[in-house]
């Protein structure tokens, strides 16, 4: 299988797997240890469960604060998914991500974000899912969303652009 036929999740860290706020580093951007940090993870675990072929490219700011390494020890269960993060800069994360989307020749993706952007473009596209940064994952429109877009990503040679 060739790197543009694994289908992605493009995956923020704030405002997805945990509420938007929630302290994670100190004063010298080391990581801190805080319960609330990627409390919703374990529903990105459960909803992908089914999907063992879908990858994870970390679109989250969090890329350019920490290696790879620290973002697959972050991942925990889903750092087997792991497949790279957005080297793309662009004037937003979601011209980030299709950047991206571009430079790597997916056909299959979706992406989880908070950013207003993403909001924005999934008017447009519906591979994009906006999540409330209070509430990222835990909602359940974004968890059925989620779960209606992996299993069309699933089917082979579907192409959710033209849904």
């Amino acid at each position: 299988m060739g790197h543009s036929d694994r289908a992605v999740v493009f995956l923020d860290f704030d405002g997805v797997l945990h509420p938007v706020g929630v302290p994670a580093v100190d004063d010298a951007f080391r990581l801190i240890e805080n319960p609330d940090l990627f409390v919703w993870r374990p529903i990105l675990e459960r909803l992908l469960a089914p999907y063992p072929m879908v990858g994870i490219i970390v679109s989250s700011d969090w890329r350019r604060l920490f290696d790879d390494a620290t973002l697959i020890r972050l991942l925990g269960p889903l750092a087997t998914r792991f497949v790279g993060v957005v080297e793309s800069y662009g004037t937003s994360r979601s011209a980030e991500i299709l950047a991206e989307v571009k430079l790597r020749g997916l056909n299959r993706w979706v992406a989880l974000d908070d950013h207003p952007s993403v909001n924005a473009a999934q008017a447009r596209d519906p591979r994009f899912i906006a999540c409330g940064p209070a509430t990222g994952l835990s909602a359940v429109d974004v968890q059925r969303t989620l779960s209606a877009r992996l299993a069309a990503l699933s089917v082979d040679g579907f192409d959710l652009s033209r849904v």
